[in-house]
């Protein structure tokens, strides 16, 4: 029989987080981050981390687990979060999966099988990432069929993508048979505008919290500025400014410009998984409305109930 999960979808700053704690507040259950960051300890504000008001005593998991000189992958990403939807449906909950990174979403619900760590194609494409740099990664990726906007911005990542490709094509596609876990994946989206609004004041408000301490803290601690976890937004935009080489105010407009994008990026990815179910926040409706429309549908899936038309995908963000 199918594990049973709940995904909560959509660009950075739609909402997930507050979503996520409402639905496992009112099922007893606990939220699996999805976040390719939120994993590392110490690295808080640039993440946008929950905070423990936030939480609300909902148990987070994969949240706070690396130290941030060590790698993660979707592959690491899949085994962890599947032996913690194990237990908690051996204990007859249902957990809410809430984050952004598609690749990692995809990987764990389609079943994509990664390969192993250590040599073979790995070292392979390392290897051709050393000979030939940054943009031959590029330009092999553009060349198997995806988008400026679908490549991510580090070269760990763009190698990862290049091992799933060698491994299953299609299913990168969006191709997939059908998922390995049963449950809702639901997708919130807003108009653009305002969604860009939104990552403008949280941008706002991670420099107001220290982000620019944060940055320096990290480094004085000894995690290297090429590290996986200082790739993240927020964090190498970040960087230069703690080095000098440019303001904060500098850093934080490259921080919304980067943002803004990877929103973009995001809603791209989330084209190729079709089982999303949509549902999109218009300005003026009160978000007890919103947030209570989407909690019906997740407890009517869960209760094996109908759930009628699925909706289109309408999270069209363009520059």
């Amino acid at each position: 029989m199918k594990g049973q999960v709940i995904t909560i979808l959509g660009p950075t700053a739609s909402g997930k987080t507050a979503l996520a704690v409402r639905l496992a507040k009112r099922l007893g259950s606990c939220v699996i981050s999805g976040d390719a960051f939120q994993v590392y300890r110490g690295m808080d504000i640039g993440t946008a981390k929950v905070t423990p008001e936030e939480a609300d005593g909902v148990p987070h998991y994969l949240v706070d687990c690396l130290d941030p000189r060590e790698t993660y992958s979707a592959a690491r990403f899949s085994e962890l979060a599947g032996e913690i939807i194990r237990k908690e449906n051996q204990a007859g909950r249902v957990p809410i999966i809430a984050g952004g990174t598609g690749l990692y979403i995809q990987g764990l619900l389609e079943g994509y099988t990664f390969l192993p760590r250590g040599e073979g194609r790995k070292s392979r494409w390392h290897q051709f990432y050393e000979a030939h740099g940054l943009e031959a990664l590029r330009e092999e990726l553009l060349s198997r069929g995806k988008t400026e906007a679908e490549l991510p911005v580090d070269p760990q990542r763009m190698i990862r993508m290049l091992e799933v490709l060698d491994l299953a094509p299609d299913a990168q596609a969006g191709k997939s048979s059908g998922l390995v876990y049963s449950g809702p994946v639901v997708g919130l989206t807003m108009d653009r505008a305002w969604l860009y609004e939104r990552i403008n004041r949280r941008v706002d408000l991670m420099m107001a919290a220290g982000l620019e301490d944060e940055v320096r803290r990290l480094l004085a601690e000894g995690v290297p500025a090429d590290a996986q976890s200082m790739s993240g937004i927020g964090y190498k935009e970040m960087i230069p400014a703690v080095r000098g080489e440019c303001t904060p105010a500098e850093a934080a407009e490259a921080i919304r410009k980067n943002t803004r994008h990877f929103a973009k990026r995001q809603l791209t990815w989330y084209r190729r998984m079709p089982y999303i179910r949509w549902f999109e926040r218009t300005r003026g409706e009160p978000e007890e409305i919103w947030y209570h429309t989407i909690e019906q549908f997740v407890i009517s899936q869960i209760k094996g109930e109908p759930n009628g038309r699925e909706n289109e995908f309408t999270g069209h963000i363009s520059e």
